[in-house]
């Protein structure tokens, strides 16, 4: 048989096929979203993620939903979640672990798409955590999100939890199989369903690989130095561990990805692009607030930023303060006034009419103080968010 691109041979493509309908043995037809997923739709896309995922449930399988950045992963996992709730009668408690910055996000699209559905954001300082242990001890809430600070901190309060299904958001950062998140969940927590979140392809390093796995079959791919000897074997001889060149490593993971693919799920934009909506375009040329022109022209002949007098006090410096980069502070000042923070402290309930950008965009006051709000990026800046 012909190799394909791969390095595959077309007798092993088909046998990898059979592995694939082995693994995924029980199946069943999802054509729809739960009735508990409520203001919205789901594309055609996302409905065969969300069979592809009721798969890897009934199969017993762990797994990774790897689809491009932008094709809501988010979204097939709350349809994931809502469809085990009303179909299975499974209604948790789901443990979902996030970064920081993006676990606001994360509550509002429940709150959007799944009000119904019990949720806890654990976060926040010591006090405020201790104030759900009762909650969570009386089981009254069917999903908890948390980050992977407070997984690693609190365990002895979270892993006495019986989790029944464990979700990893941007799993890549497990890649590393020293990472203490992975070490503290497969020592500490107890879950018989895993999957991963990752807008990033397979990795192509064997230690990265056996991270992945280690996180999806822990009791399989216990050790990574077992795990190289075990794909180094067939190019020794003696059957002891040898170098691998780049052509023998690239064809093990090439077919390592091969056999990975009943555990992983990932398409494209330009896959699924005839049903995504258009991208629209506006160019909008705003006006400079009041704020705005009186801080720019300040800048334009002095060089420094105008300061209100609680910063004179604190600086000694006539209400100025010395800037490096004079035209970058000018893009600043011209995206919003309150990049810098010590404006920001005296004019934070005027954001709407202190920001022309702010003010031109028609219906963007009201929704700036969205926790979903993240599509607007007025410049380059760092720290404009």
């Amino acid at each position: 048989d012909v190799d394909d691109e791969y390095g595959v041979s077309q007798a092993l493509a088909r046998g990898l096929q059979s592995y694939y309908a082995v693994a995924h043995a029980v199946t069943e037809r999802v054509d729809k979203q739960s009735a508990l997923m409520v203001n919205g739709v789901l594309k055609q896309y996302q409905i065969k993620g969300l069979e592809w995922l009721v798969s890897l449930y009934n199969n017993n399988l762990n797994g990774i939903l790897a689809d491009e950045m932008g094709l809501g992963k988010t979204i097939q996992t709350i349809a994931l979640i809502t469809y085990l709730m009303e179909h299975k009668r499974i209604n948790g408690p789901f443990l979902i672990i996030v970064p920081l910055s993006t676990l606001s996000n994360w509550a509002y699209e429940f709150d959007k798409w799944a009000p119904s559905v019990v949720k806890v954001s654990y976060k926040g300082s010591p006090a405020a955590r201790r104030a759900f242990v009762p909650q969570l001890r009386s089981g009254k809430f069917n999903v908890l999100l948390t980050t992977y600070e407070y997984i690693i901190k609190d365990k002895h309060i979270l892993a006495k939890i019986r989790w029944k299904y464990m979700i990893v958001d941007e799993g890549h950062r497990m890649k590393n199989h020293h990472c203490k998140l992975t070490q503290v969940l497969n020592t500490h927590y107890v879950a018989p369903r895993r999957l991963l979140l990752t807008g990033t392809p397979l990795q192509n390093k064997l230690p990265e690989l056996w991270a992945l796995l280690n996180f999806l079959l822990p009791t399989i791919f216990k050790s990574c130095s077992t795990f190289e000897q075990w794909f180094n074997a067939p190019f020794a001889m003696t059957g002891e561990k040898v170098d691998l060149n780049e052509e023998e490593t690239i064809l093990i993971i090439r077919r390592l990805h091969k056999v990975l693919r009943p555990f992983l799920l990932r398409r494209l934009k330009k896959e699924v692009e005839a049903q995504l909506p258009e991208k629209v375009e506006y160019v909008i040329k705003c006006d400079m607030s009041a704020l705005q022109r009186v801080l720019y022209r300040h800048m334009q002949a002095k060089g420094v930023l105008l300061t209100d007098g609680s910063e004179k006090d604190k600086k000694g410096k006539g209400g100025t303060k010395t800037l490096m980069n004079t035209i970058m502070q000018l893009r600043k000042i011209c995206n919003h006034p309150y990049m810098f923070q010590h404006i920001e402290e005296s004019f934070s309930e005027h954001l709407g009419f202190t920001g022309g950008i702010v003010q031109g965009v028609p219906g963007l006051t009201s929704c700036a103080f969205s926790p979903a709000s993240s599509t607007l990026q007025a410049g380059p800046v760092p720290s404009l968010g």
